[in-house]
C-alpha cells in the first residue's frame, strides 16, 4: 500500500513539475528587463575583479561543530576575497571565517520547503533552482563579483551556469568524485536521482542526469578533474578538451604539507593501530575494514582498529563493531576535528582506505604505508608495494592479508611508505597546484 501510495505521489509530482517549469520560464520572460539592467551593471563594475564566490550547499549545524579551518586552504592568491555560498539554506547568516574569507547561506522560501517535505521533490527542485539562480544575480552584482566556482557539477555548476547565462559572469566547474563508480555500484545516476524515483521520467533519468551534468561542463571557462578519472567523466559529458585541466586535490589541512616526522604531536595510544577515516557511507566501505581486521586481528595481537568518521551508516557500524570477536580491540571515534586525525594520522602502524580521496593523499603525506582497493584513481598513486598496497575490489581475504604482510613486515612497510610519502609531496604539492589554479583564475577574470 505504502509503496502504492509513493507511486501515486510521484506521478503527481511529476505532473505538477511541468507546470512548475513553464511558471519559472514565464517568471524569466517577465523578468527580462531586470536582468539585462543586472548585467549592465556587473559587466560595468564587476568584470575582471578578483573576488569569487563558490556557490555549496551546506549543513550548517554540521558545519559549525566541524569548525571553519577547513576552508582555509581553498584560498588562493590570485583571488582577494572569497565567499562560500548556500543561497537555498534554512536561514540567512553571513559567516567569516577569516579576512576576506565567507561563509555566507541565505533563507530558501517557506512555500519550497514544504513542497519538498511533502514528498514532492521535482517540483520543489525546480522552483529551489529559480530561485536560487535569481539570488545570485543581485549578490553578484552588488558585492562586484568576478568569478563564480561549483565545487560540484550537479545543482551548484547548474546554478552558475544559467547565472553566466544571464549576466555573463565566467565559471569555474570542479569535479571531485567517485561518480562512475557509484553508477556502476548503484546502477543509477548519482546526481539528479530524484529524476529515477518519478515512474515517467525513470526510463530517462540517465541520458536526462546526463544531459543536465554536461549543460555547465560545455561553457564553463575552465573544468577541473581532481584525478585522471575526473578527467576522463567529464571528457564523456561533452567537456571541450581544450578547457579540461587535471587540478589534485590540496584542500586539505595545511600541517599535513608541512609534516615533520622529527617534531611529532603526543601518541594518542600506546598501541599499534590500524586507521581508517573517512564517511561511513556504501562507497567508502568502513564495513569491509571491520571485517578485514576480524580476520587480521588473530595475527596481530598487539594491533587495533581506530575508525575516525561519520554518516548514514553509523548506526551499521556500531553494530558491527558490537557483533565483532575483537570489539574490545576497535576503538570508534566519530567525526573528529581535522587536527585531531592528524594526530592520529601520524602515529598510524597503517592507513586502510579502501576508497578514498584526500584521506589517502593525507595518509601518504605523514608516511604512512596505506592498503587500499585497486580501484580507479587509486593506481595513479599507490603503485603495489612500491608506494602503497593495492588489492582486488571487495576482497576481505586480500584486504586482510595485505594488512597483515605490511604490519609484520616493519622494514618492507616503512620503505613503502616514505616512497609514497615522496611521491604525494609530488603529486599534492600544495605550493604548485595553488600556482596553477592562480593561472585558471587570472585566465577567467580577463
Amino acid at each position: 500500500m505504502n509503496k502504492l501510495l509513493k507511486t501515486v505521489q510521484r506521478c503527481f509530482d511529476c505532473t505538477l513539475a511541468l507546470p512548475a517549469a513553464l511558471g519559472c520560464l514565464l517568471f524569466f520572460l517577465f523578468s527580462l528587463p531586470w536582468v539585462f539592467k543586472q548585467r549592465r551593471a556587473w559587466i560595468q563594475s564587476a568584470r575582471g575583479n578578483p573576488k569569487a564566490l563558490i556557490i555549496q550547499g551546506f549543513n550548517i549545524e554540521k558545519l559549525k561543530s566541524r569548525g571553519y579551518d577547513f576552508l582555509l586552504p581553498f584560498r588562493n592568491p590570485a583571488i582577494r576575497w572569497m565567499g562560500f555560498f548556500d543561497p537555498v539554506n534554512s536561514r540567512d547568516e553571513d559567516i567569516q571565517v577569516a579576512d576576506n574569507l565567507f561563509v555566507l547561506i541565505r533563507r530558501m522560501p517557506t512555500a519550497i520547503h514544504f513542497l519538498a517535505q511533502m514528498g514532492f521533490k521535482a517540483t520543489a527542485t525546480i522552483f529551489r533552482e529559480c530561485y536560487a539562480v535569481y539570488k545570485i544575480i543581485p549578490y553578484c552584482v552588488k558585492e562586484r563579483i568576478g568569478i563564480l566556482r561549483a565545487y560540484k557539477h550537479n545543482f551548484p555548476a547548474l546554478e552558475a551556469f544559467l547565472v553566466s547565462c544571464l549576466i555573463e559572469i565566467p565559471f569555474i566547474v570542479d569535479i571531485a568524485g567517485n561518480y562512475e563508480l557509484i553508477r556502476r555500484l548503484t546502477g543509477k545516476p548519482y546526481y539528479f536521482r530524484t529524476l529515477s524515483k518519478i515512474p515517467i521520467a525513470r526510463i530517462m533519468a540517465p541520458p536526462l542526469a546526463n544531459w543536465l551534468l554536461g549543460l555547465p561542463l560545455k561553457h564553463a571557462i575552465f573544468v577541473l578533474g581532481r584525478n585522471k578519472n575526473n578527467y576522463e567523466h567529464a571528457f564523456a559529458l561533452g567537456a571541450p578538451v581544450e578547457r579540461l585541466s587535471l587540478l589534485r586535490i590540496s584542500n586539505f589541512n595545511p600541517v599535513y604539507n608541512n609534516y615533520d616526522p622529527a617534531h611529532l604531536p603526543a601518541r594518542p595510544l600506546e598501541f599499534p593501530y590500524l586507521l581508517f577515516v573517512g564517511r561511513l557511507a556504501m562507497i567508502k566501505y568502513p564495513l569491509d575494514v571491520i571485517d578485514a581486521f576480524d580476520r587480521a586481528a588473530a595475527d596481530l595481537p598487539e594491533h587495533r582498529l581506530v575508525i575516525i568518521g561519520d554518516g548514514s551508516l553509523r548506526a551499521d557500524v556500531e553494530r558491527r563493531i558490537e557483533s565483532s570477536r575483537f570489539k574490545g580491540r576497535i576503538l570508534f571515534l566519530g567525526a573528529c576535528s581535522t587536527d585531531v586525525v592528524f594526530n592520529w594520522t601520524v602515529h598510524a602502524r597503517i592507513a586502510v582506505c579502501p576508497f578514498s580521496g584526500s584521506t589517502l593523499a593525507e595518509a601518504m603525506l605523514c608516511g604512512v604505508p596505506v592498503v587500499a582497493y585497486d580501484i580507479e584513481n587509486h593506481s595513479e598513486i599507490v603503485i603495489d608495494h612500491y608506494s602503497g598496497y593495492l588489492v582486488p575490489f571487495r576482497d576481505i581475504a586480500q584486504l586482510s592479508h595485505a594488512i597483515v604482510g605490511a604490519a609484520r613486515d616493519d622494514t618492507q612497510s616503512r620503505a613503502v611508505a616514505m616512497r609514497g610519502r615522496e611521491l604525494a609531496r609530488v603529486a599534492f604539492d600544495k605550493i604548485r597546484i595553488l600556482e596553477k589554479e592562480s593561472l585558471y583564475y587570472h585566465q577567467a577574470l580577463k
